[in-house]
């Protein structure tokens, strides 16, 4: 029998959760609360070995109560519920290493199967926080050079895709004949492309583009 803590300050929707619950053989909800305080009172208690918590609460959010359930009782299995999948909040959860995160709007055999596989060990995710994840892996794995494009783009400039070739090996303080010579272009051909980022740009120095280029990814 899976012991489930409810933490839900809508009662409406706990107790939904509860009915849902109530029927299956294997899963047992052992208490509920209404905040993160009244779930660690509770998790003294009675040690649940799955919390099922909103992450939008008063006095003490899911977040917070997330990271002192880890602290605290790492083998306690948390699953984390929330209306609308936000970036921030899906990252923060994941981090303090809430077992699961799922979007209200789920059917119920799912969010059943959901409890099961945390339980499990199985980090469990909704198709929307699945996409958050899935967008943030792909910004961290994003190469130098499709940062300083993605940068160049978010300052309103648009750059050819050999514009940017050519600007970024600029930042790199490549010469016009090492530029010409990696991406196969005459060295008249650089200088034209140059003078046109320099148009774009508005900045007719190649010291001033360049320290321009550097500050786009600074961290780099």
């Amino acid at each position: 029998m899976i012991k489930v803590l409810l933490v839900e300050d809508q009662q409406l929707f706990r107790d939904g959760i509860e009915a849902i619950i109530e029927p299956i053989d294997d899963i047992e909800v052992i208490g509920t609360a209404d905040n993160g305080v009244m779930a660690l009172e509770y998790m003294e208690k009675d040690r649940p070995e799955v919390v099922v918590m909103d992450i939008h609460m008063p006095f003490m959010d899911g977040i917070q109560t997330t990271r002192y359930i880890k602290e605290n009782y790492s083998d306690v299995k948390v699953v984390l519920l929330t209306t609308k999948a936000d970036d921030d909040l899906v990252i923060s959860g994941i981090n303090i290493g809430a077992d699961g995160f799922l979007v209200k709007a789920l059917y119920a055999d799912r969010l059943i199967e959901c409890i099961r596989m945390a339980y499990q060990g199985q980090t469990v995710v909704s198709g929307e926080v699945a996409r958050i994840l899935a967008k943030r892996i792909r910004e961290i794995t994003l190469n130098k050079k499709q940062l300083f494009a993605m940068g160049l783009e978010k300052l309103g400039y648009n750059f050819t895709k050999r514009e940017i070739d050519i600007a970024y090996l600029l930042m790199e303080n490549y010469t016009n004949n090492q530029i010409a010579s990696k991406l196969y272009l005459g060295e008249g051909t650089v200088k034209n492309y140059i003078s046109e980022i320099y148009n774009k740009l508005n900045i007719h120095n190649r010291v001033r583009a360049v320290k321009f280029f550097q500050k786009i990814i600074p961290e780099q």
